[in-house]
């Protein structure tokens, strides 16, 4: 499918209109699929890279900024500083993967209005629709709170974004990508077997419970990432600073004379 597709594409612009008389409509039908499923992609990339889509709501934690990025968040303003969000990149990717597979199974292998419900669709969009809406109640009681964020930095880069926690690179989100591309793989692999008919790929009931295990896991853990970094600033505040003037400071007493 894919050869032969790339072909026309290339060579239709430049066969005149003799050449177009040998290409079937289900050919031309094909490559407009095509052209609609590459158009889904590309603004899907598109707000991506330029909006919140698959970022965080917080920006810059940085002194002087902080309350006025916490104002963005809940506005939903753009900052391209913002870190990506692992739980927006999966459910914005299948989101994209499940929509594509339709729109090519539907209008160049069969009716799906004659086939049963995909459960494998359903599941993941489910478990990854869940996870967001979870996660979103996560950060903004997290911003009520006043509570200092680890995803309030600027973006590192789009991996230790989405792997990392206040420690770096953690088990629970790599567990979480790792089973998404493991499926998606699978995913793939299943698409590319249809023959005929509007069949959705259905994944194992075993893959599908450990890629909702891995997001509950990270859900759970999730809860606890700022956990450290909310203790680690309320040490540095109760640390006594410096001398008032014309005060003198007795070590063991923590007050000013």
């Amino acid at each position: 499918m894919s050869n032969r597709s790339l072909r026309l594409l290339l060579l239709t612009p430049l066969s005149g209109c003799s050449g177009c008389r040998n290409i079937s409509s289900y050919e031309y039908r094909e490559l407009a699929v095509l052209a609609v499923i590459a158009g889904i992609m590309l603004l899907f990339i598109f707000l991506a890279i330029y909006s919140n889509l698959l970022r965080d709501g917080a920006g810059s934690r940085s002194p002087g900024d902080q309350g006025k990025n916490r104002d963005k968040a809940v506005k939903g303003d753009r900052n391209p500083q913002n870190p990506f969000s692992l739980v927006k990149v999966q459910f914005g990717v299948w989101t994209v993967i499940i929509c594509s597979s339709y729109i090519y199974l539907s209008l160049c292998k069969g009716d799906c209005t004659e086939g049963s419900v995909n459960k494998t669709a359903l599941v993941l969009l489910g478990i990854f629709s869940g996870t967001a809406v979870a996660s979103s109640v996560i950060d903004k009681r997290e911003l009520k709170q006043g509570v200092p964020r680890y995803q309030d930095r600027p973006s590192q880069g789009f991996f230790t974004d989405i792997l990392s926690d206040e420690n770096g690179i953690s088990m629970h989100r790599f567990q979480s990508f790792a089973w998404t591309l493991i499926a998606m793989t699978v995913y793939f692999y299943k698409l590319d077997k249809v023959e005929a008919g509007c069949v959705l790929p259905e994944l194992s009931d075993t893959l599908l419970s450990l890629t909702g295990i891995s997001n509950a896991t990270y859900l759970v853990l999730r809860t606890k990432e700022n956990d450290r970094v909310e203790d680690q600033d309320g040490k540095q505040d109760e640390q006594p600073g410096a001398p008032l003037p014309g005060k003198e400071y007795k070590p063991g007493r923590e007050i000013y004379q």
